[in-house]
């Protein structure tokens, strides 16, 4: 999972960076983001499951929801 946590993060990286320094608009970049942020909270949420840690894993897996839910919000606003 370790492999998987680090392309996550690096492609969240790269997105946020794309949208900020305008090279791809800032309202397409965002989403994306957001959905590799989500992705790595739910990779680190296994990785505590898998320890033991299962409050810590329900933790990032209900802010990874959040993040879903608020992008899908976003995005529906848009185009409403």
């Amino acid at each position: 999972m370790r492999i998987w946590k680090v392309i996550f993060t690096v492609l969240t990286i790269i997105s946020a960076s794309l949208g900020l320094m305008n090279i791809i608009s800032y309202d397409v970049t965002m989403p994306i983001m957001f959905v590799f942020m989500g992705l790595t909270l739910l990779t680190n949420a296994k990785d505590c499951y898998d320890k033991g840690a299962k409050k810590d894993a329900i933790i990032f897996v209900g802010v990874a929801i959040f993040v879903y839910a608020v992008t899908a919000y976003n995005l529906i606003n848009r185009f409403m």
